[in-house]
């Protein structure tokens, strides 16, 4: 081959690399010229995100964030979010099940929920592992313990504007053999529930507007951030904002970008009709990091070494770094799903740090946000969650409702 037909490199490569960009600059282009279809060019946020880069619809518009949650700009606001997440975290390792594949078989990243071999009891043919069951339980009390798998270890609790914990629920996919039956969503149903009991119409009547107008001031504290089902029903129901603990990898921020894309909606009118306040279409999606909860990213990093370790095994093929193995050894389980990693001893060591935080003390003890008659101080919140955690150790059965 003579030098004349040898193919100068650094010719092809700029010559090749010039095609492309003009290429890519002739399709972003097309791209931007791509009008918003009829009906659609008339919503505001579709409008500002059309042109956009996926990462800018997912990202927190932070205009509009300093807006919704300017208040996380204060220490004491965000400890006073810390003591619901801490309520959170203990509530989950009361009821804390993970017996995804049964009491039985070995779980190899669980063994320190292994039930032990009770001595004066009969001889258990095979290891056990414990389930939602009580340490202590007191024959004097009607309660039950469980070995079967009810759920997910997903949970979350409902506070009101002034403070106050209405209630709490736990994801019962297992319980009710559906997929949907997620945390957040039934407790958007609980909390409309709530609403309707039959009773006097003087009872929990909020004058000049409807009792399911209260959800606008409701914060919801979930353990894991919330899927395109959850997101959708608290958007639905006009909640606040959603606080959660750890990032679901798999949802895609759906959270962020119903926020972003959704409208605002009117809550207040002056004389003249003219809005003078409104909420977000989307519940304000709060990533526990903006709260300096320390267990955020500890959670993060372990699901992700979690999800990391069991490919490595999977590849090895070595049922001993396994998930779940069958007793009789003929299935063994490495998915590296996040449900699984909440059944770990890793997670389960996370979340009681963190649920044993409630009894540490306060800074701000007598803040209050917003600082209106009846919102309790920070201390007051403290107190009101550490009662709420009694009354569910004996009342608060993870499987069923308990009484309101």
């Amino acid at each position: 081959m003579s030098d004349q037909d040898k193919v100068n490199r650094r010719d092809f490569i700029v010559t090749t690399a010039s095609i492309a960009g003009a290429a890519t600059a002739g399709a972003t282009t097309a791209l931007a010229q791509t009008k918003l279809p009829e009906g659609f060019d008339a919503q505001k946020p579709l409008i500002e995100y059309w042109d956009k880069r996926l990462n800018e619809v997912v990202e927190l518009n932070k205009i509009n964030f300093d807006k919704d949650a300017r208040e996380l700009q204060q220490e004491a606001v965000k400890e006073r979010h810390r003591i619901y997440c801490h309520l959170l975290m203990k509530l989950i390792t009361r009821f804390w099940n993970g017996n995804k594949r049964g009491p039985f078989g070995s779980y190899p990243l669980r063994t320190a929920q292994v039930e032990p071999i009770q001595s004066n009891g009969p001889p258990q043919p095979t290891q056990r592992y414990r389930g939602d069951m009580i340490t202590d339980p007191d024959p004097a009390v009607s309660r039950v313990n469980w070995d079967r798998y009810l759920g997910h270890n997903i949970a979350c609790i409902a506070v009101d504007g002034n403070g106050e914990v209405i209630d709490f629920d736990f994801n019962h996919n297992d319980f009710f053999r559906s997929s949907a039956e997620h945390a957040e969503s039934r407790m958007v149903r609980r909390l409309f529930s709530l609403t309707d009991i039959f009773d006097s119409w003087k009872t929990g009547r909020v004058p000049g507007k409807p009792r399911a107008a209260s959800l606008t001031k409701v914060t919801l504290y979930t353990s894991l951030e919330s899927c395109a089902q959850c997101s959708g029903v608290m958007s639905l129901a006009g909640v606040k904002q959603v606080v959660y603990l750890q990032n679901d990898f798999t949802a895609y921020k759906v959270g962020n970008i119903m926020y972003n894309l959704a409208n605002r909606i009117p809550t207040a009118k002056d004389s003249l009709g003219n809005v003078i306040s409104d909420r977000p279409g989307a519940a304000v999606p709060i990533p526990a990091s903006m709260i300096d909860l320390d267990e955020f990213n500890a959670l993060n990093k372990a699901n992700l070494d979690f999800a990391s370790d069991l490919k490595a095994a999977e590849a090895r093929k070595d049922s001993s770094k396994a998930f779940f193995v069958s007793s009789d050894k003929t299935f063994v389980d490495y998915d590296p799903s996040i449900t699984s990693f909440l059944c770990t001893d890793s997670a389960r060591t996370i979340f009681e740090r963190g649920g044993n935080k409630l009894d540490a003390p306060l800074k701000f003890p007598n803040s209050r946000f917003p600082d209106e008659n009846n919102v309790l101080t920070n201390e007051q919140c403290l107190a009101e969650a550490r009662e709420f955690y009694k009354y569910v150790d004996v009342e608060g059965y993870r499987g069923s409702p308990h009484k309101l």
